[in-house]
Formats: C-alpha cells, sequence, structure tokens
C-alpha cells in the first residue's frame, strides 16, 4: 500500500500513467477507491495521482479537528507532491476535492500549470447573489449532519440524507447508485475524520477575493442541475480567461451521473493547454 508521510500524516496516494501530471482530489466521504474509475481514464496521455484527502480512506485521520482545514488539505497535497518529486502539475478535484484545488491555485500557483474545479464553489457565503446564498445553505446543512454523525451515528445520518434526497430532489429516481453507496463511503471514515472534514468545509476561507491572483488555463466544470452551479457562475466570471463546462442531465456528482461528458470535458481542456490553445468560453456536453 504505497503511503509517505508528508505535514505530519501518512497518506496513501496512487500514480497511474505517463507524462505531466495532473492531480485530481475527491470529494467529501470518498476516497481512491470509489474516485479512481471515474477519472482513471484521464491517465491515458499523462501521470495521474490520486490520493486520500486527510480524514478520508487511508490517510491519517488526527483526533483533533483543529488539525483539519482547506489550506492544511492543501499543504498535504503540496508536501504529498514534493514527496514524489513532482514540482508542478495540472491541478483539480470534485466537489471538497475542488475546494482544495482552489486553495493549492492561491497557496502554491509555483506548483500549478492548470486547474479544474468540478462541482464545486470558490466562496464561503459572502456573495450576495444566489451563490452566497446556496453556500449559506450548505454551511447549515454540514453543522446538521455533523450533529447527526455524533449524536446518532453513520447509520442514521445515512438514513436521514437519502429521506431528505427522496423529498427534495426531483431528479432521484434518476440516480445512478443504489441507495447504500452514502452509507458504505460514512462507514469508511473515523468520526473524528468526518468531523474535522465537515468542519474544514464548513469553515473555509472565501477565496471570492482572492480568484483574480490565478493566472493559469482554468475550467470551471458543472452539472445543470446542481446547487452548485451559482457558485460555478461567480467562479468562471471572477477567472479571467476560464472555461465554463456545462453537463446536461447532470446534478451534484458528474463524474458518476454523466461519465463520459465530464471526462471529455477535462481531456479536451488539457488538450488545449498542453496545445496553448485559449479555454475561455463556454462548452455543453
Amino acid at each position: 500500500m504505497p503511503t509517505v508521510t508528508a505535514n505530519g500524516i501518512d497518506i496513501y496516494y496512487e500514480l497511474w500513467g505517463e507524462g505531466s501530471p495532473l492531480v485530481m482530489a475527491h470529494g467529501f466521504g470518498g476516497c481512491t477507491d470509489d474516485w479512481r474509475a471515474l477519472v482513471l481514464s484521464l491517465a491515458k496521455r499523462r501521470r495521474l495521482l490520486l490520493y486520500d484527502v486527510r480524514g478520508h480512506g487511508r490517510s491519517g485521520a488526527p483526533e483533533d479537528p483543529a488539525l483539519y482545514s482547506m489550506p492544511i488539505f492543501a499543504a498535504d497535497q503540496a508536501a504529498l507532491m514534493r514527496a514524489l518529486g513532482i514540482e508542478r502539475a495540472h491541478v483539480g478535484g470534485g466537489s471538497m476535492g475542488g475546494m482544495i484545488a482552489a486553495q493549492f491555485a492561491v497557496d502554491y500557483p509555483e506548483m500549478v500549470s492548470s486547474l479544474l474545479l468540478c462541482d464545486t464553489t470558490c466562496g464561503n457565503g459572502s456573495d450576495p447573489g444566489p451563490a452566497g446564498e446556496f453556500e449559506r445553505f450548505l454551511a447549515g446543512a454540514f453543522s446538521q449532519m455533523e450533529h447527526i454523525a455524533v449524536k446518532y451515528g453513520f447509520r442514521e445520518l445515512a438514513r436521514r440524507e437519502l429521506e431528505w434526497a427522496r423529498e427534495n430532489d426531483p431528479h432521484f429516481d434518476e440516480r445512478p447508485e443504489p441507495e447504500e453507496v452514502g452509507l458504505r463511503r460514512l462507514e469508511r471514515m473515523s468520526l473524528a475524520g468526518y468531523v474535522g472534514a465537515n468542519r474544514a468545509i464548513r469553515e473555509r476561507p472565501d477565496l471570492l477575493g482572492r480568484l483574480s491572483e490565478i493566472g493559469v488555463p482554468t475550467l470551471v466544470l458543472v452539472g445543470e442541475w446542481d446547487g452548485f452551479l451559482p457558485c460555478a457562475l461567480l467562479a468562471h466570471e471572477r477567472i479571467a480567461g476560464s472555461g465554463l463546462a456545462l453537463i446536461e442531465r447532470s446534478p451534484h456528482g458528474t463524474p458518476t451521473w454523466r461519465p463520459e461528458a465530464f471526462r471529455k470535458a477535462i481531456l479536451d481542456f488539457l488538450e488545449a493547454v498542453d496545445g496553448g490553445r485559449p479555454v475561455a468560453g463556454h462548452l455543453r456536453l
């Protein structure tokens, strides 16, 4: 099992393929095991680095919630890359992984060749419009999720999440994953890892004021049914020269709902970057 000790914890990682490196971080509650199949085809023409984020999978999960934050997650990734001799890479991620990628891009710009922000947000409630409204809703929901996990356990949390989705998601019956997937993901985490990562998301720095610092080619990718859509549109507006890929018929979780469209958007973007072509503009898939 490949691990390195970096930034004070053991980090599980996998390296696939050859060529210019691409680092992709998974979402909250995920790990390399269920992320790998969704992104492995990205290794066809480049070196792909996947890893378990702090508190997830086989990586370390400190007990102290103060040892979790988005800047710490970004520092973990920087330390892992350096330990593996990767000085610069295309950097991206989905949902929480996209939050890590955005933080990484502003904290370690010298290590970023291009940026992929998938199904994610760069703000944290400061925007007065729809993006900020959704981010504030997200913080409240995650606070409730922590309370339920701590007081009642993961099984009850999974039951309530499924019940909420069944009542509120108009596309619930179209979900491509079986209902028990959510519980299986939760049960792979320790309670300390869950609480720490949950708070890292809720308390993450609001990066809207720093997006003008991003000078590398950037792709903002999001599903047309995703609650993060206004956040993605705002990030696209704030990052000069960025491209926007709108994945049709997909809510949050485009790699699962529309895997081929997700991979095509990313591969086409990276091909444009490698070829020195502009990436600005809108794409629907």
